[in-house]
Protein backbone atom coordinates (compact mmCIF):
# COMPACT_ATOMS: atom_id res chain seq x y z
CA UNK A 1 0.00 0.00 0.00
CA UNK A 2 1.04 3.56 -1.06
CA UNK A 3 -0.35 6.93 0.67
CA UNK A 4 1.44 8.93 -2.30
CA UNK A 5 0.23 8.97 -5.71
CA UNK A 6 2.65 8.39 -8.61
CA UNK A 7 2.23 9.56 -12.01
CA UNK A 8 4.30 9.08 -15.34
CA UNK A 9 6.41 11.51 -15.68
CA UNK A 10 8.32 10.62 -19.09
CA UNK A 11 10.94 13.81 -19.61
CA UNK A 12 14.59 14.31 -19.13
CA UNK A 13 15.99 15.31 -16.10
CA UNK A 14 19.55 16.61 -14.97
CA UNK A 15 21.53 15.18 -11.85
CA UNK A 16 24.04 17.71 -10.29
CA UNK A 17 26.12 14.78 -8.20
CA UNK A 18 28.93 17.11 -7.38
CA UNK A 19 31.27 15.63 -10.51
CA UNK A 20 29.14 16.12 -12.90
CA UNK A 21 26.19 17.01 -14.43
CA UNK A 22 24.02 13.84 -16.05
CA UNK A 23 21.26 13.93 -18.00
CA UNK A 24 18.50 11.07 -17.66
CA UNK A 25 15.14 9.97 -18.07
CA UNK A 26 12.24 10.05 -15.98
CA UNK A 27 9.78 7.46 -15.42
CA UNK A 28 7.37 8.11 -12.77
CA UNK A 29 6.95 10.96 -10.02
CA UNK A 30 5.31 10.67 -6.58
CA UNK A 31 5.66 12.78 -3.42
CA UNK A 32 8.48 10.90 -2.29
CA UNK A 33 10.22 11.16 -5.18
CA UNK A 34 11.58 10.28 -9.39
CA UNK A 35 11.99 7.03 -10.61
CA UNK A 36 14.57 7.19 -13.17
CA UNK A 37 16.61 4.79 -15.96
CA UNK A 38 19.28 3.82 -15.05
CA UNK A 39 22.51 5.76 -16.50
CA UNK A 40 26.05 4.18 -16.33
CA UNK A 41 27.64 7.46 -14.64
CA UNK A 42 24.67 6.73 -11.89
CA UNK A 43 26.79 4.65 -10.44
CA UNK A 44 29.63 7.62 -9.40
CA UNK A 45 26.04 8.99 -7.57
CA UNK A 46 24.98 5.81 -5.38
CA UNK A 47 23.93 6.83 -1.70
CA UNK A 48 25.35 9.96 -2.51
CA UNK A 49 23.30 13.67 -2.28
CA UNK A 50 22.68 15.22 -5.40
CA UNK A 51 20.75 17.88 -6.61
CA UNK A 52 17.72 17.11 -9.48
CA UNK A 53 16.76 20.04 -11.72
CA UNK A 54 13.28 18.73 -13.74
CA UNK A 55 10.73 20.69 -15.17
CA UNK A 56 6.91 20.61 -13.23
CA UNK A 57 5.14 24.11 -13.38
CA UNK A 58 8.31 25.17 -13.71
CA UNK A 59 11.72 24.19 -13.27
CA UNK A 60 12.92 23.64 -10.14
CA UNK A 61 16.02 22.05 -8.45
CA UNK A 62 15.57 19.29 -5.11
CA UNK A 63 17.97 18.18 -3.20
CA UNK A 64 18.11 14.32 -3.29
CA UNK A 65 19.60 11.24 -3.15
CA UNK A 66 20.48 8.22 -5.45
CA UNK A 67 19.73 4.63 -4.88
CA UNK A 68 19.80 1.94 -7.40
CA UNK A 69 16.58 -0.46 -7.73
CA UNK A 70 16.00 -2.94 -10.27
CA UNK A 71 15.74 -3.32 -13.80
CA UNK A 72 17.69 -1.04 -14.95
CA UNK A 73 16.05 1.75 -12.78
CA UNK A 74 17.23 4.00 -10.01
CA UNK A 75 14.72 6.52 -7.29
CA UNK A 76 16.13 9.71 -6.47
CA UNK A 77 14.41 9.86 -3.10
CA UNK A 78 13.62 14.38 -2.22
CA UNK A 79 15.14 15.66 0.88
CA UNK A 80 13.64 18.83 0.78
CA UNK A 81 11.03 19.78 3.70
CA UNK A 82 7.40 19.37 3.16
CA UNK A 83 6.77 23.09 2.90
CA UNK A 84 8.57 22.98 -0.33
CA UNK A 85 7.70 19.60 -1.55
CA UNK A 86 4.21 20.53 -1.05
CA UNK A 87 4.44 23.92 -3.09
CA UNK A 88 6.29 21.76 -5.82
CA UNK A 89 6.07 18.44 -6.64
CA UNK A 90 2.92 17.58 -4.06
CA UNK A 91 1.54 20.60 -6.79
CA UNK A 92 1.98 19.61 -9.73
CA UNK A 93 0.73 16.04 -8.59
CA UNK A 94 -2.29 17.52 -7.36
CA UNK A 95 -3.31 19.37 -10.35
CA UNK A 96 -2.33 16.12 -12.64
CA UNK A 97 -5.02 13.74 -10.86
CA UNK A 98 -7.67 16.13 -11.06
CA UNK A 99 -6.53 16.76 -15.11
CA UNK A 100 -7.09 13.53 -15.21
CA UNK A 101 -10.63 13.33 -13.55
CA UNK A 102 -9.57 9.85 -11.75
CA UNK A 103 -8.37 8.65 -8.65
CA UNK A 104 -4.86 7.38 -9.28
CA UNK A 105 -5.55 4.10 -6.72
CA UNK A 106 -9.07 2.88 -7.41
CA UNK A 107 -9.93 5.08 -10.59
CA UNK A 108 -13.07 6.11 -9.67
CA UNK A 109 -14.24 9.22 -11.03
CA UNK A 110 -13.42 12.18 -8.79
CA UNK A 111 -14.21 16.41 -8.68
CA UNK A 112 -11.86 18.79 -8.51
CA UNK A 113 -13.38 19.51 -4.89
CA UNK A 114 -12.67 16.27 -3.89
CA UNK A 115 -9.73 16.26 -1.07
CA UNK A 116 -9.55 12.47 -0.68
CA UNK A 117 -11.36 9.94 -2.84
CA UNK A 118 -14.63 8.82 -1.07
CA UNK A 119 -14.36 5.19 -2.83
CA UNK A 120 -10.86 4.04 -1.15
CA UNK A 121 -10.41 7.26 0.71
CA UNK A 122 -6.65 8.35 0.15
CA UNK A 123 -5.07 11.46 -0.57
CA UNK A 124 -6.12 13.27 -3.58
CA UNK A 125 -4.32 16.94 -2.33
CA UNK A 126 -0.65 17.12 -1.78
CA UNK A 127 -0.42 20.79 -1.63
CA UNK A 128 -0.79 20.97 2.01
CA UNK A 129 2.39 20.47 4.05
CA UNK A 130 0.81 18.41 6.51
CA UNK A 131 0.00 15.89 4.46
CA UNK A 132 3.32 16.18 3.01
CA UNK A 133 4.97 15.77 6.67
CA UNK A 134 3.08 12.90 7.58
CA UNK A 135 4.10 10.57 4.60
CA UNK A 136 7.26 11.26 4.90
CA UNK A 137 7.81 10.61 8.06
CA UNK A 138 5.80 7.42 8.21
CA UNK A 139 6.76 6.65 4.53
CA UNK A 140 4.48 4.89 1.84
CA UNK A 141 3.12 2.12 2.66
CA UNK A 142 3.70 1.80 6.15
CA UNK A 143 0.64 3.36 8.05
CA UNK A 144 -3.07 3.95 7.99
CA UNK A 145 -4.37 7.10 8.71
CA UNK A 146 -7.48 8.37 9.70
CA UNK A 147 -9.25 10.08 6.13
CA UNK A 148 -8.26 13.70 5.90
CA UNK A 149 -11.76 15.63 5.85
CA UNK A 150 -12.95 18.02 3.53
CA UNK A 151 -12.71 21.33 5.79
CA UNK A 152 -8.73 22.76 6.02
CA UNK A 153 -9.33 24.54 9.43
CA UNK A 154 -10.54 20.82 10.96
CA UNK A 155 -7.05 18.87 9.72
CA UNK A 156 -4.79 19.78 12.55
CA UNK A 157 -7.16 17.91 14.75
CA UNK A 158 -7.91 15.12 12.43
CA UNK A 159 -4.31 14.60 12.05
CA UNK A 160 -3.09 14.11 15.24
CA UNK A 161 -6.70 11.93 16.43
CA UNK A 162 -6.02 8.40 15.44
CA UNK A 163 -2.23 8.51 14.77
CA UNK A 164 -2.09 6.07 17.54
CA UNK A 165 -3.41 3.69 14.87
CA UNK A 166 -0.53 3.23 12.73
CA UNK A 167 1.59 0.01 11.76
CA UNK A 168 4.09 -1.66 9.74
CA UNK A 169 3.63 -5.17 10.35
CA UNK A 170 1.92 -7.84 8.50
CA UNK A 171 -0.34 -8.00 10.30
CA UNK A 172 -1.77 -4.67 10.56
CA UNK A 173 -1.35 -4.17 7.18
CA UNK A 174 -4.14 -7.43 6.64
CA UNK A 175 -6.44 -5.12 9.27
CA UNK A 176 -6.20 -2.35 6.86
CA UNK A 177 -6.85 -3.86 3.76
CA UNK A 178 -9.70 -5.65 5.49
CA UNK A 179 -11.19 -1.89 6.95
CA UNK A 180 -10.97 -0.86 3.42
CA UNK A 181 -13.20 -3.59 1.86
CA UNK A 182 -15.94 -3.91 4.77
CA UNK A 183 -16.05 -0.09 4.60
CA UNK A 184 -17.69 -0.28 0.87
CA UNK A 185 -20.70 -2.27 2.26
CA UNK A 186 -23.63 -1.67 5.29
CA UNK A 187 -22.71 -5.87 6.91
CA UNK A 188 -22.32 -5.78 10.64
CA UNK A 189 -18.70 -5.88 12.10
CA UNK A 190 -17.68 -7.93 14.74
CA UNK A 191 -14.06 -6.91 15.90
CA UNK A 192 -12.34 -8.66 18.06
CA UNK A 193 -9.15 -7.98 20.55
CA UNK A 194 -7.67 -7.28 23.86
CA UNK A 195 -8.37 -4.45 25.68
CA UNK A 196 -6.10 -1.26 24.20
CA UNK A 197 -5.36 -2.79 21.25
CA UNK A 198 -7.65 -0.02 19.12
CA UNK A 199 -11.10 -1.59 18.30
CA UNK A 200 -12.83 1.62 18.40
CA UNK A 201 -10.34 3.39 16.37
CA UNK A 202 -11.06 0.58 14.06
CA UNK A 203 -15.01 1.04 13.81
CA UNK A 204 -14.17 4.60 13.34
CA UNK A 205 -12.14 3.98 10.54
CA UNK A 206 -15.32 1.76 8.69
CA UNK A 207 -17.36 3.93 9.50
CA UNK A 208 -15.55 7.54 8.05
CA UNK A 209 -14.68 5.91 4.80
CA UNK A 210 -18.01 4.13 4.14
CA UNK A 211 -20.92 6.12 2.91
CA UNK A 212 -22.25 6.97 6.07
CA UNK A 213 -19.71 8.89 6.90
CA UNK A 214 -21.28 12.30 6.87
CA UNK A 215 -23.81 10.73 9.79
CA UNK A 216 -23.23 9.95 13.75
CA UNK A 217 -20.65 7.42 14.49
CA UNK A 218 -22.07 6.89 18.39
CA UNK A 219 -20.53 4.73 20.97
CA UNK A 220 -22.21 2.51 23.58
CA UNK A 221 -19.99 0.86 25.89
CA UNK A 222 -22.06 -2.24 26.80
CA UNK A 223 -19.49 -3.06 30.51
CA UNK A 224 -19.75 0.72 31.45
CA UNK A 225 -23.39 1.50 31.50
CA UNK A 226 -25.62 -0.35 34.35
CA UNK A 227 -27.65 -3.20 33.15
CA UNK A 228 -31.04 -1.86 34.22
CA UNK A 229 -30.05 1.38 32.25
CA UNK A 230 -28.89 -0.18 29.20
CA UNK A 231 -31.80 -0.60 27.55
CA UNK A 232 -32.94 3.15 27.99
CA UNK A 233 -29.75 4.75 26.95
CA UNK A 234 -29.81 2.24 23.79
CA UNK A 235 -33.91 2.35 22.73
CA UNK A 236 -34.79 5.70 24.68
CA UNK A 237 -37.91 6.13 27.05
CA UNK A 238 -41.15 8.22 26.77
CA UNK A 239 -42.40 10.52 29.03
CA UNK A 240 -43.93 8.97 32.60
CA UNK A 241 -42.39 5.81 31.54
CA UNK A 242 -40.66 5.35 34.83
CA UNK A 243 -40.18 7.41 38.23
CA UNK A 244 -37.99 10.00 37.04
CA UNK A 245 -38.90 10.11 33.19
CA UNK A 246 -39.99 13.74 33.72
CA UNK A 247 -39.52 14.43 29.60
CA UNK A 248 -38.81 12.18 26.85
CA UNK A 249 -35.62 10.86 25.86
CA UNK A 250 -34.16 9.75 22.11
CA UNK A 251 -31.33 6.86 22.38
CA UNK A 252 -28.33 5.63 21.51
CA UNK A 253 -30.05 3.94 18.20
CA UNK A 254 -32.21 6.60 17.42
CA UNK A 255 -29.83 9.24 17.30
CA UNK A 256 -27.06 6.99 14.99
CA UNK A 257 -30.03 6.63 12.42
CA UNK A 258 -28.38 7.30 9.22
CA UNK A 259 -24.75 6.13 10.56
CA UNK A 260 -23.00 3.58 12.43
CA UNK A 261 -23.47 2.55 16.25
CA UNK A 262 -20.65 0.89 18.10
CA UNK A 263 -21.45 -1.36 20.50
CA UNK A 264 -18.42 -2.15 22.38
CA UNK A 265 -18.05 -4.73 24.96
CA UNK A 266 -20.44 -6.53 23.37
CA UNK A 267 -19.67 -9.87 25.42
CA UNK A 268 -20.78 -8.48 28.52
CA UNK A 269 -24.13 -7.47 27.82
CA UNK A 270 -26.81 -8.89 29.99
CA UNK A 271 -28.82 -11.45 28.43
CA UNK A 272 -31.82 -10.10 28.30
CA UNK A 273 -30.66 -7.01 26.41
CA UNK A 274 -29.54 -9.05 23.69
CA UNK A 275 -32.74 -10.50 23.05
CA UNK A 276 -34.12 -6.89 22.86
CA UNK A 277 -30.68 -6.20 20.11
CA UNK A 278 -31.75 -9.17 18.45
CA UNK A 279 -34.92 -8.13 17.59
CA UNK A 280 -33.93 -4.92 16.82
CA UNK A 281 -31.77 -6.05 14.51
CA UNK A 282 -34.12 -8.36 12.75
CA UNK A 283 -35.92 -5.07 10.97
CA UNK A 284 -33.99 -2.14 12.83
CA UNK A 285 -37.18 -0.77 14.07
CA UNK A 286 -37.96 -0.60 17.96
CA UNK A 287 -40.00 1.49 20.53
CA UNK A 288 -38.88 3.44 23.02
CA UNK A 289 -40.09 2.19 26.76
CA UNK A 290 -43.06 2.90 27.95
CA UNK A 291 -44.26 4.04 24.23
CA UNK A 292 -46.40 2.44 21.70
CA UNK A 293 -45.00 3.51 18.26
CA UNK A 294 -42.70 1.94 16.02
CA UNK A 295 -39.67 3.54 15.05
CA UNK A 296 -37.29 2.55 12.63
CA UNK A 297 -33.60 3.71 12.35
CA UNK A 298 -31.11 3.33 9.28
CA UNK A 299 -28.02 2.22 11.54
CA UNK A 300 -24.86 0.08 10.38
CA UNK A 301 -23.96 -1.99 14.17
CA UNK A 302 -20.38 -2.71 14.24
CA UNK A 303 -19.58 -4.55 17.58
CA UNK A 304 -16.52 -5.02 19.65
CA UNK A 305 -15.43 -7.55 22.47
CA UNK A 306 -12.30 -8.96 24.07
CA UNK A 307 -14.17 -11.95 25.24
CA UNK A 308 -14.37 -15.64 23.22
CA UNK A 309 -17.94 -14.87 22.11
CA UNK A 310 -17.80 -19.03 20.69
CA UNK A 311 -16.96 -19.98 24.39
CA UNK A 312 -19.40 -17.74 25.95
CA UNK A 313 -21.91 -18.82 23.37
CA UNK A 314 -21.38 -22.48 24.67
CA UNK A 315 -21.01 -21.48 28.47
CA UNK A 316 -24.80 -20.59 27.59
CA UNK A 317 -23.33 -16.68 28.58
CA UNK A 318 -24.19 -15.37 25.30
CA UNK A 319 -27.22 -16.13 22.45
CA UNK A 320 -25.95 -18.33 19.53
CA UNK A 321 -28.37 -16.40 17.22
CA UNK A 322 -27.16 -13.21 18.26
CA UNK A 323 -23.51 -14.52 18.19
CA UNK A 324 -24.48 -15.47 14.26
CA UNK A 325 -26.20 -12.08 13.58
CA UNK A 326 -23.64 -10.08 14.72
CA UNK A 327 -20.27 -12.47 13.25
CA UNK A 328 -20.70 -12.11 9.19
CA UNK A 329 -17.20 -9.54 8.86
CA UNK A 330 -14.86 -10.52 11.56
CA UNK A 331 -11.61 -7.95 12.11
CA UNK A 332 -9.47 -9.48 14.81
CA UNK A 333 -6.71 -7.34 15.91
CA UNK A 334 -3.76 -9.17 17.51
CA UNK A 335 -1.91 -8.01 20.71
CA UNK A 336 1.25 -5.91 20.58
CA UNK A 337 3.48 -8.00 21.37
CA UNK A 338 2.52 -10.57 18.69
CA UNK A 339 3.39 -7.13 16.38
CA UNK A 340 6.65 -6.69 17.31
CA UNK A 341 7.47 -4.57 14.32
CA UNK A 342 4.93 -1.57 15.34
CA UNK A 343 6.35 -0.90 19.26
CA UNK A 344 9.24 0.88 18.12
CA UNK A 345 7.06 2.50 15.86
CA UNK A 346 3.98 3.70 17.80
CA UNK A 347 6.89 4.56 20.51
CA UNK A 348 9.02 6.80 18.59
CA UNK A 349 5.78 8.65 17.16
CA UNK A 350 4.57 8.95 20.74
CA UNK A 351 7.75 10.20 21.92
CA UNK A 352 8.02 13.08 19.65
CA UNK A 353 4.24 14.19 19.84
CA UNK A 354 4.53 14.34 23.92
CA UNK A 355 8.24 16.04 23.74
CA UNK A 356 6.40 18.99 21.26
CA UNK A 357 3.56 18.76 23.84
CA UNK A 358 5.41 19.95 26.90
CA UNK A 359 8.47 21.93 25.14
CA UNK A 360 10.66 19.23 25.69
CA UNK A 361 13.77 18.34 23.39
CA UNK A 362 14.18 14.04 23.34
CA UNK A 363 15.99 12.86 20.75
CA UNK A 364 14.85 9.60 21.11
CA UNK A 365 15.48 6.14 22.75
CA UNK A 366 19.08 4.72 24.23
CA UNK A 367 19.47 0.89 23.08
CA UNK A 368 18.84 -0.53 26.63
CA UNK A 369 15.28 1.32 26.51
CA UNK A 370 14.53 0.36 22.98
CA UNK A 371 15.48 -3.26 24.09
CA UNK A 372 13.65 -3.17 27.01
CA UNK A 373 10.50 -1.87 24.63
CA UNK A 374 10.59 -4.34 22.50
CA UNK A 375 11.33 -7.41 25.21
CA UNK A 376 8.05 -5.97 27.45
CA UNK A 377 4.92 -7.93 27.28
CA UNK A 378 2.72 -5.00 26.94
CA UNK A 379 -0.32 -6.62 28.89
CA UNK A 380 -2.42 -3.23 28.12
CA UNK A 381 -1.14 -3.09 24.63
CA UNK A 382 -0.78 0.49 22.63
CA UNK A 383 -3.24 2.29 25.51
CA UNK A 384 -0.13 0.95 27.74
CA UNK A 385 2.54 2.17 26.17
CA UNK A 386 0.86 5.54 25.48
CA UNK A 387 0.85 6.02 29.49
CA UNK A 388 4.15 4.38 29.69
CA UNK A 389 5.91 6.98 26.75
CA UNK A 390 4.01 9.69 28.64
CA UNK A 391 5.64 9.37 31.60
CA UNK A 392 9.11 8.62 30.67
CA UNK A 393 8.88 12.13 28.76
CA UNK A 394 7.63 13.62 31.99
CA UNK A 395 10.14 12.39 34.43
CA UNK A 396 13.47 12.18 32.35
CA UNK A 397 15.90 15.09 32.51
CA UNK A 398 17.99 13.56 29.72
CA UNK A 399 18.08 13.93 25.78
CA UNK A 400 17.37 10.27 25.48
CA UNK A 401 14.72 8.11 27.22
CA UNK A 402 16.51 5.39 29.55
CA UNK A 403 15.38 2.33 30.46
CA UNK A 404 14.96 3.81 33.88
CA UNK A 405 12.70 6.43 32.26
CA UNK A 406 10.52 3.63 31.02
CA UNK A 407 10.75 2.07 34.35
CA UNK A 408 8.83 -1.67 33.08
CA UNK A 409 8.57 -3.76 36.30
CA UNK A 410 10.79 -6.32 35.57
CA UNK A 411 7.90 -9.18 37.08
CA UNK A 412 5.84 -7.83 34.07
CA UNK A 413 8.48 -9.18 31.16
CA UNK A 414 8.12 -12.13 29.78
CA UNK A 415 9.70 -13.91 27.39
CA UNK A 416 8.07 -13.27 23.76
CA UNK A 417 9.19 -16.69 22.03
CA UNK A 418 7.86 -18.70 24.75
CA UNK A 419 7.22 -22.11 23.56
CA UNK A 420 3.74 -23.89 23.67
CA UNK A 421 3.20 -26.97 24.88
CA UNK A 422 1.05 -27.75 21.67
CA UNK A 423 3.97 -26.88 19.41
CA UNK A 424 7.68 -29.14 20.92
CA UNK A 425 8.71 -29.19 16.62
CA UNK A 426 12.32 -27.96 17.82
CA UNK A 427 13.30 -27.33 13.84
CA UNK A 428 9.87 -24.86 13.97
CA UNK A 429 10.68 -23.04 17.27
CA UNK A 430 13.93 -22.20 16.48
CA UNK A 431 13.30 -20.57 13.07
CA UNK A 432 10.82 -18.67 14.90
CA UNK A 433 13.01 -17.33 17.24
CA UNK A 434 15.59 -16.85 14.52
CA UNK A 435 13.15 -14.64 12.69
CA UNK A 436 11.79 -12.76 15.32
CA UNK A 437 15.52 -12.37 16.51
CA UNK A 438 16.53 -10.77 13.39
CA UNK A 439 13.49 -8.49 12.81
CA UNK A 440 14.05 -6.74 16.32
CA UNK A 441 17.95 -6.58 15.17
CA UNK A 442 16.31 -4.56 11.79
CA UNK A 443 14.60 -2.51 13.74
CA UNK A 444 16.98 -0.99 16.22
CA UNK A 445 19.54 -1.13 13.92
CA UNK A 446 17.06 0.61 10.73
CA UNK A 447 18.41 -1.96 8.80
CA UNK A 448 21.92 -1.86 8.70
CA UNK A 449 23.74 -4.49 8.13
CA UNK A 450 26.83 -3.94 9.89
CA UNK A 451 24.89 -3.63 13.27
CA UNK A 452 22.84 -6.39 12.53
CA UNK A 453 25.74 -8.37 12.38
CA UNK A 454 26.79 -6.74 16.28
CA UNK A 455 23.46 -7.11 17.75
CA UNK A 456 23.00 -10.70 16.45
CA UNK A 457 26.74 -11.71 17.13
CA UNK A 458 26.86 -13.28 13.35
CA UNK A 459 28.86 -12.17 10.22
CA UNK A 460 27.76 -9.78 7.79
CA UNK A 461 26.80 -12.75 4.92
CA UNK A 462 24.94 -14.77 7.65
CA UNK A 463 23.00 -11.45 7.78
CA UNK A 464 21.90 -11.44 4.12
CA UNK A 465 21.25 -15.08 4.08
CA UNK A 466 18.81 -14.92 7.05
CA UNK A 467 17.23 -11.94 5.41
CA UNK A 468 16.60 -13.92 2.32
CA UNK A 469 15.51 -16.71 4.15
CA UNK A 470 12.98 -15.01 6.12
CA UNK A 471 12.42 -12.23 3.28
CA UNK A 472 12.84 -9.06 5.44
CA UNK A 473 12.39 -5.78 3.68
CA UNK A 474 15.32 -3.47 2.14
CA UNK A 475 18.01 -2.73 4.31
CA UNK A 476 20.80 -0.25 4.34
CA UNK A 477 24.81 -1.58 3.48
Amino acid sequence: MRLSARISYNKQVFIDCKREIIPVQGINLSLLGLKIKDHDRINDCNHEDVVIMMELDEQISLRGKVIRGESNECVVFFKEGPELISSTVGKYLTSKIYESGKCPFCSRKINKNEKYCKKCGMFLDYTKPEVVRFIQDFKVGKVFYDLLEEHPEEFGEKLEKHREFIGVSEEMKKIFDLIRKYATNDYPVLIIGETGTGKELTAKAIHERSKRADKPFVVVNCAAIPDNLLEAELFGYEKGAFTDAYKRKIGRIEFADGGTLFLDEIGDMPLKMQAKLLRFLEDLSFTRIGGNEMIYANVRIIAATNVDLAEAVREGKFREDLYYRLNVLTIHIPPLRERHEDILVLAKYFLNKYSREIGKNIKGFSPKAEEALMNYSWPGNVRELINVIRKAVVLTENSMISEMDLDLKKDNMQEYYRVSPSSLNLRENIEKLEKNLLKQAFIISGGNISKMARLLGISRPKVYSLIEKYKLGEVVS
